[in-house]
């Protein structure tokens, strides 16, 4: 009888395990230790949009979220994007925090802090239909959201700024 609840205890933390470690899959962080200041660095690597690819990086000092376009655009900290979400009219406006650049890369960067900042968990949880940049010229360029991609960026933005909470603790 004992072998038996022994057994069906064993089932259990295994079948435990399993769903907890199902669970820490779907977050594919990539870690990295900076060899000079000895930190922590995650990133979620790029993922491809319409017209540009997105990275979320993080470190104990700030959550950055890089777009990076696919043809040169100057982004100055001027520029802006207003983030549109599915399903309503609410939509939120970032600055570029990024230097001054001809290469197509436009930041949002969030300080990183012992909860979650407001604008990203509202990243990391609403559907984006689209995004409108706007550049050094004023010109604007609007980056789709389809489907996959918006479950991927919410996925990536939720996951990195949970880890990067754990940095600083």
């Amino acid at each position: 009888m004992k072998g038996v609840v022994n057994t069906k205890y064993l089932l259990f933390v295994l079948c435990c395990v399993t769903a907890v470690s199902s669970v820490g899959q779907d977050c594919a962080i990539n870690r990295a230790t900076d060899l000079f200041t000895r930190e922590t660095r995650l990133s979620s690597g790029f993922i491809e949009l319409s017209g540009a690819a997105v990275t979320i990086d993080a470190d104990k000092k700030e959550v950055d979220i890089l777009f990076a376009f696919k043809t040169n655009r100057c982004f100055d900290d001027g520029c802006t994007a207003t983030i549109y979400f599915t399903g309503t009219k609410s939509k939120l406006l970032l600055r570029n925090a990024g230097t001054m650049n001809c290469e197509g890369l436009f930041h949002f960067i969030f300080r990183n802090a012992a909860t979650v900042n407001y604008q990203l968990k509202k990243l990391a949880t609403a559907k984006i239909s689209h995004i409108v940049f706007t550049d050094r010229d004023q010109k604007i360029f609007p980056v789709n959201l389809e489907e996959p991609m918006q479950a991927r960026f919410m996925q990536a933005v939720d996951c990195v700024s949970k880890e990067a909470v754990k940095l600083i603790q």
